[in-house]
């Protein structure tokens, strides 16, 4: 593991108790020497799992030199992952690789690929438009393989495990973002009783998922604008409450619960009718056919696919929005949004 082999101390940012962040420390093989940041949950499931690398090295100099380049962890294991696909299906080759071999497992060819979309190098240009886009470029049956939602690489969290996710990917303004919900915790565990989480929702459950979706997507738009970090909700550390009764000593605007949320709906609304302008509705904010298509394989895994139809109609009429997705004239009155 990781702690057991690279990792030298933890990181914070300024006064933070939680200190999730990583360095690392490599003084031997390939990539050495390496005394920067290490990769974190998401960087190891995508450059990692995804890419089905398991050399650690390779994925922490991956993830290093994506923060030189300013590259997305996420993105960059998503595109790559989508890469080695279509290598593996003939759609790109060696020749297009210059001579890498651009396999499923290959750390090196991995860490290549992160410097030639770094550098706009030769087919690195294309994988950093993304894997829309490449599959776009590439044709054939490229598109029943990449991976995304409006263009945005999915985070690692299985859609057809969480079903909040499956929903929240679909419809959060730019698209497979766990950050948008950040609900499969309140799945699994967590409560926000102030909200109407009393309990942790079954991840399967379709009876209430687009309230339980809906109201999580506003809670952190509005943790968003305030700049609350989504791991302060651990444990119970921070709840609405505390938001509302920060807000109010900073503001002294006195507002409630209901109030603060209602905000967190403006925000989310909003969003939503840039995208409208821009041609967005219900035709985006489907998930990629392997996530509503195919099962997931393995041991103690289940399989129970997200319903996207029977998900969508249920959070449009939550949401007060059409069947096309949008949000309906009446709505934006009631957020004072009608002028937009």
């Amino acid at each position: 593991t990781m702690h057991d082999t690279i990792l030298s101390g933890r990181k914070a940012c300024m006064n933070c108790p939680i200190a999730c962040g990583r360095h690392i420390k490599i003084t031997e093989g390939p990539y050495a020497p390496m005394d920067c940041e290490g990769p974190e949950y998401e960087t190891l499931g995508t450059l990692g799992g995804i890419c089905l690398v398991y050399d650690l090295a390779a994925v922490a100099k991956a993830n290093e030199l994506c923060n030189r380049y300013g590259l997305d962890t996420i993105s960059a294991g998503g595109v790559i992952g989508f890469a080695m696909e279509a290598f593996e299906k003939g759609l790109i080759t060696r020749k297009d690789t210059d001579g890498v071999d651009l396999v499923w497992g290959n750390g090196q060819a991995m860490v290549e690929m992160v410097h030639k979309m770094g550098r706009g190098e030769g087919i690195g240009k294309l994988m950093a438009e993304g894997s829309k886009r490449m599959a776009e470029t590439l044709g054939k049956n490229a598109i029943e393989f990449a991976i995304h939602v409006k263009g945005l690489e999915p985070s690692a969290h299985d859609p057809r495990r969480f079903f909040s996710q499956a929903l929240s990917y679909g419809t959060a303004a730019r698209g497979a973002c766990h950050n948008a919900s950040w609900s499969h915790p309140y799945e699994l565990a967590m409560t926000m009783p102030e909200i109407g989480i009393h309990e942790p929702q079954n991840a399967y459950q379709i009876e209430g998922k687009a309230e339980f979706t809906a109201k999580m997507q506003d809670l952190m738009c509005n943790m968003d604008a305030l700049i609350i970090c989504r791991f302060s909700q651990i444990g119970k550390a921070v709840n609405v409450t505390n938001h509302v009764d920060w807000l109010n000593m900073i503001t002294d605007s006195g507002i409630d619960i209901s109030e603060y949320m209602k905000t967190g709906e403006r925000l989310f609304n909003l969003k939503r009718m840039y995208n409208v302008r821009l041609g967005v509705s219900r035709k985006d904010d489907f998930l990629p056919y392997r996530f509503m298509t195919l099962n997931r394989t393995g041991e103690d895994l289940t399989n129970q696919l997200p319903p996207m139809g029977k998900l969508l109609g249920d959070y449009y009429a939550y949401r007060g929005w059409s069947e096309e997705g949008v949000p309906t004239p009446e709505k934006l009155k009631e957020l004072g949004l009608d002028k937009i």
